[in-house]
């Protein structure tokens, strides 16, 4: 029964990502206030993951999807804005960043090899999200000139 809601849920998320991809940014929120209040929705369900147990925390990790997938509407404008002839290498460089996702996964295993224990390892993600949040709030304006 578990597995049947959760893939059902995976579904009813795919969708509502789309649409909110899609609907909401930047037409209704900005992409920093999306990126600010995702990334603070990531952060919280991490602790839950975390700090739950059984549905719970296997809920809370998988809405992580919903929140993550949701972020690169965000990010990319963000990050190509104002690089004029530079926009390809810039749009380059974003797409080698997804290397994280070939990095974090061996790091995750690793660290809870160390310390013995698979759901708090998963606190390694919390400084990559405060990362991100430094980005929506201040980072993405690093290096631009004042006009």
């Amino acid at each position: 029964m578990l597995q049947k809601t959760l893939q059902l849920m995976s579904v009813i998320l795919y969708y509502l990502d789309i649409f909110f991809n899609i609907v909401a940014i930047p037409k209704f929120i900005s992409q920093q206030k999306a990126m600010f209040v995702l990334t603070i929705l990531s952060m919280i369900l991490v602790l839950l993951s975390v700090f739950t147990s059984g549905k719970t925390a296997v809920i809370c990790f998988m809405l992580l999807g919903f929140s993550n997938a949701v972020m690169w509407p965000a990010i990319w404008p963000l990050a190509i804005d104002g690089l004029g002839k530079f926009t390809k290498i810039g749009s380059a460089l974003l797409i080698m960043g997804i290397v994280g996702g070939a990095i974090l996964p061996p790091l995750y295993g690793k660290i809870s090899e160390l310390i013995g224990d698979k759901q708090m390892a998963y606190l390694m993600m919390i400084p990559a999200y405060l990362f991100i949040l430094y980005y929506a709030t201040a980072g993405h304006k690093v290096g631009r000139e004042k006009v």
